[in-house]
């Protein structure tokens, strides 16, 4: 993570905007801040949710794996007895963390880059 980061870092301090930045006197720290921290954060903040949205799609196979008791090893277990209502039921709590760190994600970019943000 902290390569992804200072890759992202080395990226947005090359771009013209944050020439310009320097040209026009600013500190150093209000450029780095102010412009290249926050147009970094952009993949960073990809990356941090897909991470932690991949933790759930992981925990079938390593409950199953490790023997470990969890809703990972409860899905397997749906499955294996045909029980549909169950497997659909976690399911569809797998769909909705998707889809919350997925909104958690467009919140986050509203927050970072005021491009992404939507008027009024």
């Amino acid at each position: 993570m902290t390569r992804y980061v200072r890759s992202a870092m080395i990226d947005a301090l090359s771009m013209d905007y944050i020439r310009t930045a320097r040209a026009k006197g600013l500190r150093e720290k209000v450029v780095i801040y102010s412009h290249a921290w926050r147009n970094a954060l952009l993949p960073i903040i990809t990356s941090i949710i897909g991470w932690f949205i991949s933790i759930f799609s992981g925990s079938v196979i390593i409950e199953n794996t490790f023997s470990l008791n969890g809703m990972g090893k409860l899905y397997w277990t749906g499955l294996n007895n045909l029980d549909f209502e169950l497997v659909l039921a976690i399911q569809m709590f797998y769909t909705v963390v998707s889809l919350i760190g997925s909104l958690l994600m467009d919140i986050s970019y509203g927050l970072v880059d005021p491009r992404v943000r939507v008027d009024k």
